[in-house]
């Protein structure tokens, strides 16, 4: 039997793509998309997850607004979610890039952490 290998050029964008969003007071974020997603923060910002998938990873880079801005985790498929800190706050001084990590263990359930790059 031949080997067969999966390339970067044949996985969808929910794997490889990349996505602006445009800061409100509400976001979705369509997990089918990208897996890396970019905001700069003008709201207090609430992340609704849309087209999740169990095991879905996905990364929102969100560069700080320096209006004292705050991010909240909302609903996952349309309901609300269960979402478990492993570290990290958001820091919204300005230009400041903060990098969060979501890990979805179930359609209702993720994991997360934020970090921003070392001074």
């Amino acid at each position: 039997m031949a080997l067969t290998k999966v390339t970067h050029n044949v996985l969808e964008s929910r794997y490889t793509g990349s996505s602006a969003l445009s800061s409100a007071a509400a976001v979705t974020v369509d997990s089918s998309a990208a897996n890396v997603f970019t905001i700069t923060a003008g709201h207090n910002i609430t992340f609704n997850f849309t087209n999740v998938k169990i095991g879905d990873v996905k990364t929102i880079i969100v560069t700080g607004g320096g209006g004292s801005y705050t991010l909240t985790l909302g609903t996952i498929n349309g309901s609300s979610g269960t979402y478990n800190n492993l570290g990290g706050t958001y820091d919204d001084t300005s230009s400041t890039k903060n990098i969060v990590e979501i890990k979805f263990v179930s359609t209702s359930e993720a994991w997360y952490q934020i970090s921003k790059a070392a001074s």
